[in-house]
């Protein structure tokens, strides 16, 4: 762990609170394989790995994250929650109510969610999140690793380039730069509530919140999901977070699936 750490500054509650400890690095592979060793070493709850910069920086599906040293939040978050490992997915959606809600302090209005976790501002990603489940030996879940990266400050010119038109900043959209560390302890405290609310009362509870940010409902849509692809109209999600279809004879759930909107980017 790096000296110096920044994000010392919103450490807050004790052992089980998201945020009340933050291992900071200049540099790491990723801030998901170093939480899995603190997982190994018995991390609380609500620990926290921060990183400048991701050498190999992952998304949803392996896809490989652009991670530029000193200007995004890649963070993953440790929790312990006692769920089937059926319902590990849905704490991807709680993480982007939490991220979506902690940059519409900056940018109201901007931002929405497509489903199942990535982060728009203006219709263009600015963010992704991960849910990771970390299990035992007899396949009992032992934590979820959420893994969060935001676009911040990146520069436009810093986009790759078979990225450009596709991705964006909160930066370039408000053209300014924004304070990491208070996005930070914003993302970590709207997280902190929002999975208290969840393991409390369900994701039902906050599903209709998630629909607030939801860049899908009403929209047309191309599905790929386990080699099929089908088409219809987003009518939402339901209370497990599967996304709901109309495809015109019936409404069907989906539960994991990439997702083209016409008009937009295949991501």
């Amino acid at each position: 762990m790096s000296r110096g750490n920044p994000y010392q500054e919103i450490e807050h509650g004790g052992p089980g609170r998201i945020g009340w400890r933050i291992h900071y690095f200049h540099e790491l592979d990723s801030t998901q394989s170093a939480a899995r060793d603190l997982v190994a070493d018995g991390a609380a709850q609500g620990t926290v790995v921060v990183a400048e910069r991701q050498t190999a920086g992952r998304g949803r599906m392996g896809r490989q994250w652009h991670s530029p040293a000193g200007v995004n939040l890649y963070a993953t978050i440790i929790l312990r929650p006692a769920i089937p490992l059926a319902e590990v997915s849905r704490l991807s959606l709680v993480a982007g109510v939490a991220a979506a809600e902690a940059l519409s302090r900056e940018a109201p209005g901007l931002v929405t969610l497509k489903w199942p976790n990535d982060i728009w501002i203006r219709g263009r990603k600015a963010g992704g999140i991960i849910a990771e489940a970390i299990t035992g030996s007899h396949d009992d879940l032992v934590a979820v690793l959420v893994g969060i990266g935001l676009n911040i400050n990146l520069a436009a010119a810093d986009i790759p380039e078979e990225l450009r038109g596709r991705a964006t900043s909160l930066s370039i959209e408000l053209g300014r730069l924004c304070d990491r560390i208070a996005i930070a302890d914003s993302l970590f405290s709207f997280l902190d509530y929002r999975y208290m609310e969840v393991v409390s009362n369900g994701f039902g509870g906050i599903r209709p919140i998630w629909e607030l940010f939801s860049a899908l409902t009403g929209r047309s849509v191309g599905v790929v999901e386990a080699g099929r692809r089908v088409s219809g109209t987003v009518r939402g999600i339901d209370d497990d977070g599967a996304l709901l279809l109309d495809t015109g004879s019936q409404t069907i759930r989906i539960l994991a699936g990439d997702v083209t909107i016409e008009g937009a980017y295949e991501s």
